[in-house]
């Protein structure tokens, strides 16, 4: 009887243990080669879906020169807000909540706190971004760069590009990038013409007119229809974002990277942020995005 025991207990836990097992995506390779039209409209049908999302995270943040690690956690009403804890020693050092109208954070290392827009992310990194690309990075969602009301035309824009590997698209055809990107003479006439239009004070007008420098290629997971990689370059400001997703992990019905790398890079600065994702929430009721300034914080401007 005992053993008979033993036998029912051991298959109980057995059962637990493949109950429990984590679903992981394995790449089977590409099997087609899909459009841009037809590749876009699988990344809108496959995206990640939530009205609530809650992330709890591990980071490393290289910057200037220096390394810091810390720890967070991110709460995601869509198309609403965004709101960020970072914490370093399990002390909270910076609340940030982000709406579609509005960027503000409380500073607890040095008591200060910021109330404005995305206007400081263009004039500090010259990044042309808005609240839809913030939530569709987080949540491993396509988006357009720049940011585009005129889908048709953005998806039209696209044309297929090579990788092995992935489904890929590129908004700049190979043709365009070795002109503008590869052939020295091309790069030449660009910097002098850029020298030229900014001495005569015409430089933004003759930027506007050239859009193609946006250049933004993305590789897409076969089978799963995720965002793999985003790479954004702008060749005027000689500035580039890099987007990479790792360790796809099923989540309910639905899969979401366990890693997660962002790469900034300028003449300027360079920054690189690694996130290990240590648990996740979705469409959890109960959530809450406290943000609440006292008298001892002193404004701080970022323009």
């Amino acid at each position: 009887m005992f053993k008979k025991q033993n036998i029912i207990i051991v298959f109980l836990l057995l059962a637990v243990l493949i109950s429990c097992k984590t679903v992981r995506y394995v790449n089977g390779g590409k099997t087609e080669t899909i459009r841009p039209q037809k590749l876009y409209r699988y990344l809108e049908e496959n995206s990640f879906n939530f009205e609530s999302l809650s992330l709890k995270f591990s980071a490393n943040l290289d910057f200037a020169e220096s390394s810091q690690s810390f720890s967070g956690n991110i709460r995601i009403k869509h198309d609403s807000i965004i709101w960020i804890s970072l914490r370093s020693f399990n002390v909270e050092g910076i609340r940030v909540v982000i709406t579609k109208d509005s960027v503000k954070f409380i500073n607890r290392l040095d008591n200060t706190y910021y109330l404005g827009d995305f206007s400081f992310l263009q004039s500090e990194y010259e990044l042309d971004i808005d609240y839809s690309t913030f939530e569709a990075i987080l949540s491993n969602n396509f988006f357009f760069y720049p940011p585009s009301n005129d889908t048709a035309k953005s998806v039209s824009d696209f044309k297929l590009c090579d990788d092995s590997t992935y489904h890929c698209m590129s908004s700049i055809s190979k043709r365009k990038y070795n002109r503008f990107f590869v052939d020295e003479k091309g790069a030449e006439r660009i910097e002098k013409r850029l020298e030229r239009e900014s001495q005569d004070g015409e430089k933004k007008v003759w930027q506007r007119e050239f859009e193609d420098y946006y250049y933004q290629t993305v590789k897409v997971m076969p089978g799963l229809f995720r965002v793999k990689e985003m790479y954004l370059e702008n060749y005027l400001q000689q500035q580039s974002l890099l987007i990479q997703y790792e360790d796809q992990v099923l989540v309910e019905t639905q899969f979401f990277p366990q890693k997660i790398f962002i790469e900034l890079s300028s003449v300027n600065f360079y920054i690189e942020l690694k996130m290990n994702i240590e648990s996740l929430g979705v469409n959890n009721i109960d959530m809450s995005f406290p943000f609440k300034i006292t008298n001892k914080y002193k404004e701080i401007s970022l323009k």
